[in-house]
């Protein structure tokens, strides 16, 4: 019997796509928030003027897969025909034995309605010549629209740039921002006896007043009943309320403009949210794991799901490594080592030989496998430096909490310091990513101070220094102090929600002291509104 055969084929489009017979998606494929990437998708897929191929790159459990069911959903609500709408994950075992073209031709013979049809693609850079099978399928058929998925981000660019430049559109997925997470933990928050406690602790005296009464109607206990419940759930869920009170108009990169006490108001504002912040650094950034009530089993999964699996099966395979053993030594030192500079000849050494071009090329393939961010060392106009040390963080804190086994991280200053400079790396990224520019740090060659993290555009530069810690002084001799350009735009980075303050420079530049949650938020809050708008 041939593995890869028409009917097992059929099985298998029959197992991925159950809304063909129920007309819908089941509810456990679903999740009620949506990210950014889904409203660039959205806007793609629905655009009848330019006609785009779309994938979405990003590390595994970030929540590409979440975004492929939403699109689907959001199909079939206008009413495009179920059996126009084909999923598959290219990762099957079945069918890496066959090519896309030949998955195709059974599905059109078999199941499709008419030519207007939507393909969704989890992990296509398992398909067979999937690049040259998606340039066929553009530019032969005119009414098939393609949104992919895929973990090793050179991998599908390189192969995008093959198949046509014009044909596809790039997005981005990364872990959860800080905004995301606070927008899921509280929309799949329970109201339960704890929070209703507080909840009456705290409501307000009118209400208060009126359960004192002793003597009132059914009517009237149901009518208060009802208020009570109301006023505490108002007041448990803050994220829409707050979100309100931020004008839509507002930039990060307007901070510098406002006065102390506009800044103040800003704190105040997301005062409520601060509760979710020590979490979110210890393993916020992967979705399913953010709502786990088992913060063990969590870190548990991101170690054996995510970590062993892309280390011992996703990258051998996609790169050809033969040596796992190295591979997972070079992790382990730069989990170690995260948000440091890195020497690569130290590194070589540490790892008892493994040589410096060994090390480089398994850097690039753990940053192609979403698993790290290289920051590149730029020299004073933010250019890179041809002999600069990079920096590196891992994608997201928590993998390497996971990694490292590290469950006490909130009591360890130094620590938490690495931790929320990975965090604030990552936001900034994700920030600019859409800008023509450089990102990296800078370090000055005279005195040896950093900034710690810098970004270059044609329209700001942003000069950030992450003071995560009880004094947040930064000395005069720090080189952010030097760029006072009209397009740059200074932040330290700080602990204390009380330690923000706008700092005035002789020459009328501002530094902007501000704490870590909150700038994290405004950042994530800000990424959703530009893509709403």
């Amino acid at each position: 019997m041939a593995i890869f055969d028409e009917e097992q084929v059929l099985k298998i489009l029959n197992a991925y796509n159950p809304w063909w017979k129920s007309g819908q998606i089941p509810k456990e494929y679903l999740k009620e928030m949506k990210r950014t990437a889904y409203y660039e998708a959205e806007r793609i897929i629905v655009n009848k003027t330019v006609r785009r191929f779309i994938v979405l790159s990003g590390a595994r459990r970030v929540g590409k897969t979440t975004i492929l069911y939403q699109l689907i959903q959001k199909l079939l609500e206008k009413g495009i025909n179920e059996k126009n709408i084909l999923y598959l994950t290219l990762d099957n075992p079945i069918l890496k034995f066959g090519t896309l073209d030949k998955i195709m031709d059974i599905y059109i013979n078999n199941f499709a309605v008419d030519s207007q049809i939507y393909v969704f693609l989890d992990e296509i850079q398992y398909a067979k010549d999937w690049n040259n099978w998606l340039k066929v399928f553009f530019d032969q058929y005119k009414n098939w629209n393609i949104v992919a998925t895929g973990s090793a981000s050179p991998l599908i660019e390189r192969g995008i740039t093959e198949s046509g430049v014009g044909r596809w559109k790039t997005i981005t997925v990364p872990t959860l921002s800080f905004y995301e997470y606070c927008r899921l933990v509280e929309e799949k928050s329970e109201l339960n006896a704890d929070a209703l406690i507080e909840g009456i602790k705290n409501l307000p005296q009118g209400i208060k007043d009126k359960l004192k009464k002793k003597e009132m109607s059914k009517e009237k206990n149901r009518e208060l009943f009802n208020e009570i419940i109301s006023n505490i759930s108002e007041n448990y869920k803050n994220i829409e309320k707050i979100n309100k009170q931020i004008p839509k108009t507002f930039s990060v990169n307007n901070l510098e403009k406002m006065n102390l006490e506009e800044l103040a108001r800003i704190v105040n504002i997301l005062e409520p949210i601060k509760k979710h912040f020590n979490r979110y650094l210890t393993l916020g950034g992967f979705p399913e794991l953010a709502l786990s009530k088992d913060d063990n089993l969590a870190q548990r999964i991101l170690r054996e799901d995510i970590v062993d699996k892309v280390l011992k099966r996703d990258m051998p395979e996609l790169f050809g490594i033969r040596n796992i053993s190295i591979l997972e030594k070079v992790f382990l030192y730069l989990c170690f080592e995260s948000s440091n500079i890195i020497n690569y000849t130290t590194m070589s050494q540490n790892l008892e030989g493994v040589t410096v071009p060994t090390i480089q090329d398994y850097i690039k393939y753990l940053e192609s496998a979403n698993l790290i961010y290289v920051s590149e060392q730029l020299n004073a106009t933010g250019t890179k430096m041809l002999k600069g040390k990079p920096k590196i963080y891992i994608a997201d804190s928590a993998l390497r909490n996971a990694v490292l086994m590290k469950d006490d991280i909130q009591t360890d200053s130094i620590e938490m310091g690495y931790i929320v400079e990975t965090a604030v790396y990552r936001h900034m990224h994700t920030y600019i990513q859409n800008t023509t520019g450089t990102m990296g740090y800078y370090r000055d060659g005279k005195t040896n101070k950093e900034i710690d993290i810098i970004t270059n555009s044609v329209k700001e530069n942003m000069y950030v220094e992450v003071k995560y810690r009880e004094n947040s002084t930064i000395k005069q001799d720090n080189p952010i102090y030097q760029k006072q350009g009209e397009r740059d735009r200074l932040f330290v980075i700080t602990k204390n929600i009380d330690d923000y303050d706008i700092i005035s420079l002789k020459s009328g530049k501002k530094i902007v002291k501000i704490p870590a949650f909150v700038y994290l938020y405004l950042l994530g809050l800000e990424e959703m509104r530009n893509i709403e708008n």
